[in-house]
């Protein structure tokens, strides 16, 4: 097979996956095409610098965990779906109208980090813009993702006076997702096997990164994950066992409700 065929088909699987990303998201089938067409994908290894250029582009997290830097000492958690960009604030969608709108700051980028393999889609502005303004059903999904965001950015990241367990309950909810692990077991006859066992987890930030994302004291958030652990919220650790940058869930209802201030 060709250079140039070994491309078709690579940007044939990836034009497939965009398309079943956005098609989750209930645009209909001519939409999803035209963002599929106008997207590119974009990886990121872990532990890694992170700069998006949301001033030429807007970039949607598909997969993995980023923290964003909004000032030193001060940053944010986000985990896929999330939306990075400032088109929702520039564009006049249809149906809009703000005579106050201000100024993007269009070369400033948003910065952070990875904190796992990451998978951005990237589209740029202008094309991202275009689509919104004639297809009603862009503009709806970019509102909705952008306002998920800001409410995000409000529950978990603001100023609060919520106990520092609550707060820290609800950033572990937040990036809690299921994932697998192999796993020996001990067969009722007595003989070990190798298996697969699914958990809830929530993965990426340390303790250190969580103290930034909430402005608390590190020995604050180990308090927290400990009386977590202690409530039966997280699981505890064996001897030996013990992860970093790993907090599997034993009880998701006790832990939201915790982090609901119950």
């Amino acid at each position: 097979m060709s250079g140039v065929n070994i491309t078709a088909s690579r940007r044939s699987r990836e034009s497939r996956a965009i398309a079943d990303f956005f098609a989750l998201h209930g645009l209909p089938p001519d939409s999803v095409e035209a963002l599929a067409d106008a997207s590119r994908l974009r990886r990121r290894s872990r532990n890694r610098p992170m700069a998006l250029r949301v001033g030429r582009a807007a970039y949607f997290l598909v997969d993995g965990r980023v923290t964003e830097l909004v000032q030193p000492g001060k940053v944010r958690l986000w985990r896929e779906v999330m939306f990075f960009e400032s088109v929702t604030n520039t564009a006049s969608f249809p149906g809009t109208y703000d005579e106050e709108r201000p100024s993007p700051k269009a070369e400033e980028p948003i910065v952070g980090s990875t904190l796992s393999s990451c998978l951005f889609i990237e589209v740029p502005n202008s094309k991202l813009t275009s689509l919104a303004m004639t297809d009603p059903a862009i503009a709806l999904m970019l509102a909705r993702m952008a306002t998920k965001r800001h409410t995000l950015m409000e529950r978990l990241y603001t100023a609060s006076r919520a106990a520092p367990v609550t707060r820290v309950a609800a950033v572990l909810n937040y990036l809690a997702e299921p994932t697998r692990r192999n796993v020996i077991k001990v067969r009722d006859d007595g003989v070990p096997v190798m298996t697969t066992a699914e958990e809830l987890v929530a993965s990426g930030p340390s303790q250190a990164d969580i103290a930034d994302a909430l402005c608390l004291g590190r020995a604050t958030v180990e308090k927290a994950i400990a009386e977590l652990r202690q409530a039966k919220a997280l699981k505890s650790f064996s001897p030996g066992e013990r992860a970093n940058r790993c907090y599997p869930i034993e009880d998701r209802s006790l832990l939201r409700q915790i982090s609901l201030g119950g």
